[in-house]
């Protein structure tokens, strides 16, 4: 009998698994907020709370609630929401000397969203299900939101920057003497099905993660209404490698 077709990644990015690294956040994530070698996104966050003073605010995915604070300190009211229960309560403690902060766990994949679209909202690598029709459906629901003229600020993993670390893989391998073959076969991720590699899913510490291309990003942003003001590379004092980098969007609803 053929062997029974297995799923290309099993589902480890759920709700249990962001219990469990919430739980453990300064070992088991690289912290955007503590490694930001230029503070783009806090800058980028103060810079709208300047132009307009009593905006609303929203942290979809906070974590743990880094920058839940910084949020409260610039803008008239903020709702933070995470999947992870753990997260919602380091949040909550984070901010509880902060009376305009209320915080919320939920799927933004699945539940109803218990507050109004906002005028500002962050989300840093959130977007990152290897499932299409679960990363659709969070789209779906963090770009609606924001507010029309409002901003959505994101942190996307950069399948550029996989790219190129694949390529040097490749290239230093050759270096070392292998064949072309030898190094291809061995530069590449044997955990990765055809439609991983297309859909731009590849591991981050282990687990399958999105990653997206910049002209992606557009696209995507687009569809759902956005325009682009600004596209950056984060890259990061601590980051494994030091040549990685995410992207982080600047985008205004229509």
């Amino acid at each position: 009998m053929p062997d029974t077709p297995q799923p290309s990644h099993p589902p480890v990015i759920n709700r249990d698994h962001w219990e469990q690294v919430s739980g453990d956040y300064s070992n088991q994530v690289l912290s955007v907020f503590e490694n930001d070698k230029q503070h783009l996104v806090a800058r980028s966050i103060e810079a709208f709370a300047q132009k307009h003073p009593g905006a609303t605010a929203a942290d979809l995915g906070c974590g743990v609630g880094q920058f839940t604070p910084t949020l409260a300190r610039l803008f008239k009211t903020v709702v933070a929401c995470d999947l992870a229960s753990t997260g919602v309560q380091a949040t909550r403690q984070r901010c509880a000397s902060y009376e305009n902060v209320s915080s919320h766990r939920l799927d933004l994949s699945e539940d109803p969203m218990p507050f109004e679209p906002v005028d500002f909202a962050l989300c840093v690598n959130v977007l990152i299900m290897p499932s299409l029709d679960e990363r659709l459906r969070a789209w779906r629901c963090v770009t609606n939101q924001v507010v029309s003229g409002g901003t959505l600020l994101l942190v996307l993993p950069s399948l550029e920057s996989v790219q190129m670390d694949l390529i040097q893989r490749v290239d230093n391998l050759i270096d070392q003497g292998h064949s072309c073959e030898e190094a291809l076969a061995q530069g590449q991720s044997s955990r990765a099905s055809s439609q991983d590699l297309q859909q731009g899913i590849h591991r981050l510490d282990g687990l399958p993660t999105k990653h997206y291309f910049q002209d992606e990003i557009e696209y995507l942003l687009g569809e759902h209404q956005f325009d682009v003001q600004e596209m950056l590379k984060i890259e990061y004092s601590n980051s494994r490698d030091a040549d990685s980098w995410d992207w982080l969007v600047r985008a205004v609803r229509r």
